[in-house]
């Protein structure tokens, strides 16, 4: 039997000022025959795989610059696996906590649209936060599979394009965790803020390769996978709001609460010695407990400028 075919390679540039690649960060470290189902899914075990990976001093922002056509990964992300609806209830309620101090700077809670919604928890917690209309888009199959009813008729199982929706009409947009894997976030932030009404809002988490753990793991780091085109920091995801015209922005560290078999499967250990421990802990009532930490995720948000003669952002926040 004749070994499968390699995917075809391609330059990739700074996803923000678009440089071509000068400094290398992190020599590639990919084996495609190793790759399963799992590879593209959300909250995975890590394999600890990633495409060469150059740094933008300008930005600095970390991205790879040399990686399959698009095709590859979307046809990746289609098929991919699902196996984290318990952790994607706790990502929504960090989530939906980092969102309520902004709540009462939107322009309305009408209408809001979650882009890389997996299985929909954060569509439930859109509309326990009150919102009226929310709409998920999500490529992956296998997770809007795993929604609810009720909550899979909300979402579009398939890739965000910014023309299937009409501009000017939400008061919020949300990504989280999946700027690092769009080909084009520059392009995505300029589409988002299109969509959203004046004074609408722009809200993502990124993961930061700043943090100090992410320093300190390096190449261990589960944020280095194969799925990331780009990895930002506080001042590259500043200036990619900054490109789209976005006013307003903070961006700051998140404080992530999981259980601790969650924490357990990011560590940096032997499979023979983290399959019984997750097994066990799995299991276990202290398995269970969540614990709250900083461990290097970033939650930006930028407004839509208002119209002129409306108050400004200034305004509302004095």
């Amino acid at each position: 039997m004749s070994e499968p075919s390699l995917p075809l390679m391609r330059e990739r540039r700074c996803a923000i000022c678009s440089a071509k690649a000068n400094k290398t960060w992190m020599k590639a470290d990919v084996n495609f025959a190793a790759l399963d189902g799992f590879a593209f899914a959300s909250r995975k075990l890590p394999e600890y795989m990633h495409f060469d990976l150059a740094l933008c001093e300008e930005c600095d922002l970390v991205f790879a610059n040399a990686v399959p056509e698009m095709a590859w990964f979307q046809d990746s992300y289609r098929d991919a696996h699902f196996d984290a609806e318990n952790e994607s209830k706790y990502a929504a309620l960090t989530y939906a906590n980092a969102l309520k101090e902004w709540l009462p700077l939107l322009p309305s809670r009408h209408s809001a649209l979650d882009i890389g919604a997996g299985d929909g928890a954060f569509v439930e917690a859109l509309q326990g936060l009150g919102f009226k209309h929310v709409i998920g888009v999500e490529p992956s199959k296998e997770p809007v599979q795993r929604a609810t009813p009720a909550t899979r008729a909300l979402i579009r199982n398939d890739f965000f394009r910014a023309e299937d929706f009409e501009e000017n009409t939400f008061d919020l947009v949300t990504c989280f965790q999946t700027l690092e894997h769009l080909e084009d976030p520059l392009s995505f932030v300029n589409d988002a803020k299109k969509l959203l009404r004046p004074g609408g809002i722009l809200m993502t988490v990124a993961h930061d390769f700043r943090a100090p753990l992410a320093r300190l793991l390096g190449a261990r780091s589960p944020i280095y996978d194969i799925e990331h085109l780009q990895l930002f920091s506080a001042k590259s995801l500043d200036r990619l709001y900054q490109h789209a015209g976005f006013s307003a922005i903070s961006v700051s560290a998140l404080r992530n609460a999981y259980p601790v078999n969650y924490w357990l499967r990011l560590l940096p250990l032997p499979l023979a010695i983290k399959g019984p421990l997750l097994r066990h802990t799995a299991k276990s009532m202290w398995g269970k407990k969540i614990v709250a930490a900083k461990v290097g995720n970033l939650v930006a948000c930028g407004r839509k400028p208002l119209e002129n003669g409306s108050r400004s952002i200034d305004d509302d926040l004095a």
